[in-house]
């Protein structure tokens, strides 16, 4: 592993939704939606994100469709590659389809004169050049429940992942 080729980030999320279920000893996709907010637009930014992509996300993880979700910020800033991340979790790739079509279905159920005010939203809003995407898949994964405690450490409720793993990711 070439160690110069490795960048760490300091996160925080946000706005964050997680699943009642979570499977045993899954080994979960995250799908990362990396965006830069212009400056001064953040809390405008976390609206729309919150009134028109929360909703969805949130539907979906109620069929189980999406695992865990939330929106970040850097909490130490970096190189400037971004300002927010949205990202989710599934079980397969299959369940990343599945989260497609529901955001086409709900852009789609609205009027044209709508779904042009909400690009227009959050092209105002972004810097659209500097969006990026990934897709990763676990490789190790340990879920502290909510009844679990950590060594010497109280678990807050609804956690999710914590310090006292190892997450290793494949680029796909």
């Amino acid at each position: 592993m070439d160690i110069s080729k490795t960048h760490d980030y300091v996160t925080r999320d946000i706005v964050f939704g997680l699943g009642s279920n979570m499977p045993k000893d899954i080994l979960p996709f995250t799908r990362y939606n990396f965006v830069k907010v212009k400056p001064g637009k953040a809390g405008e930014y976390r609206k729309a994100w919150e009134k028109y992509n929360k909703p969805v996300l949130d539907k979906l993880v109620a069929d189980g469709t999406v695992l865990v979700y939330g929106l970040g910020v850097e909490e130490v800033r970096t190189d400037g590659d971004f300002t927010h991340y949205g990202w989710y979790d599934t079980k397969d790739l299959a369940d990343m389809d599945k989260v497609r079509a529901a955001f086409i279905a709900d852009r789609e159920h609205r009027s044209q004169e709508e779904q042009d005010a909400i690009t227009a939203l959050f092209a105002s809003l972004l810097d659209v050049d500097a969006s990026r995407q990934s897709v990763d898949r676990a490789l190790i994964l340990r879920v502290l429940n909510q009844n679990e405690k950590s060594p010497g450490r109280q678990v807050p409720r609804g956690f999710y992942l914590s310090a006292e793993f190892a997450l290793l990711n494949l680029r796909l």
